[in-house]
């Protein structure tokens, strides 16, 4: 996604489009790995030399807010970052730690009468194909 897109889409929301804010967004929109902070900020440092840890971290914090990224806790150490706003689920390979996004359909919410949803998460955790595969042979 180009800077000005970037832009466009933060004003809509009346988001500051600070460059710091920017250079996360681009990098985790264009890297749909699941990137954690320390990837991202070792990303975004090469090109911005400026950058702190503290100012990715605050970055991260009020994009997440804002709504343009999720939060993925689904390996308990680290959390990762999603640009992939829509309703899916997220399933880790217990071998080589990739994150992968699936579909699923979105849930009824049974028995939450009166609740308020703010989040919702689906994880799976497993072996992916490629390591299926090594396994195999």
């Amino acid at each position: 996604m180009r800077t000005e897109q970037i832009i466009s889409i933060f004003k809509e929301k009346h988001f500051r489009a600070t460059p710091q804010r920017i250079a996360v967004y681009k990098y985790v929109y264009g890297h749909r790995t699941h990137p954690d902070a320390s990837q991202i900020y070792e990303s975004v440092l090469k090109s911005n030399p400026s950058f702190s840890k503290t100012t990715v971290y605050n970055a991260l914090k009020s994009l997440c807010e804002s709504g343009f990224l999720i939060p993925v806790t689904i390996d308990g150490d680290k959390i990762h970052y999603d640009a992939n706003i829509n309703f899916h689920g997220h399933f880790i390979c217990s071998e080589c730690g990739e994150i992968y996004d699936f579909d699923v359909p979105e849930p009824v919410g049974k028995g939450l009468n009166g609740f308020t949803v703010t989040r919702k998460d689906v994880y799976y955790s497993g072996i992916c194909p490629d390591c299926n595969n090594k396994l195999k042979n």
